[in-house]
């Protein structure tokens, strides 16, 4: 019995790793690739931050722009810029943070725009490897950007550079943009609980 199970379990994996070396020998294209994080649960700019460390490890030039969090102090970014590798990585943050918080469409706009022209810089760097465009959808949902000049600027990147972006309710231009898209669903949140947002692990 004890055999059998070895046996069968060898087969799977067998057939598995022909599977997998089917799928490496099909692909072939290097290219730089669009990655949409979105949904409603948690972690989308934490996954998104880890993706960031892995290109840094592999000494790969890296570009950040964060839409909507600007003024608070995240665990990523105050880590990022205590690293000696931060010269790597060229960073903005949207100057007014949150903008159901600031409720001034004038400032959110110019913000935004400020935002986007630091990404368009990052996005026509060939010495990037990776852009990060943290919480952009939100800039298109609000309309604070077109989400065609989004689209164009993205498309017109140099051809080995790939981008992140994260954030809820994202457009179906942008779904349609991606390669890749990941969406973490909201299943529980200790927050909704009453649970307070926690240093090191909410922000």
């Amino acid at each position: 019995m004890e055999d059998d199970k070895k046996h069968n379990h060898n087969t799977r994996m067998q057939r598995k790793k022909e599977v997998v070396d089917a799928a490496i020998e099909r692909a072939r294209e290097e290219r730089g690739i669009v990655i949409l994080i979105t949904g409603n649960g948690k972690g989308k700019t934490t996954s998104a931050f880890g993706t960031l460390y892995r290109a840094l490890g592999h000494g790969q030039a890296a570009g950040v722009v964060q839409f909507i969090k600007g003024t608070q102090a995240t665990g990523e970014v105050v880590f990022l810029r205590a690293q000696p590798i931060v010269p790597a990585v060229q960073y903005h943050a949207m100057a007014t943070g949150f903008t159901w918080n600031t409720q001034n469409w004038d400032a959110d706009k110019r913000a935004a725009d400020e935002a986007w022209a630091q990404a368009t810089r990052m996005l026509a760097d060939p010495a990037l490897k990776l852009v990060l465009l943290d919480e952009l959808t939100y800039m298109l949902k609000y309309n604070y950007l077109d989400a065609a000049d989004v689209i164009a600027a993205i498309r017109a990147r140099p051809p080995l550079q790939t981008v992140i972006i994260t954030g809820r309710a994202a457009k179906p231009e942008l779904l349609e943009l991606a390669d890749t898209v990941s969406e973490i669903a909201d299943r529980k949140h200790a927050f909704k609980a009453g649970v307070k947002a926690q240093a090191g692990i909410d922000f």
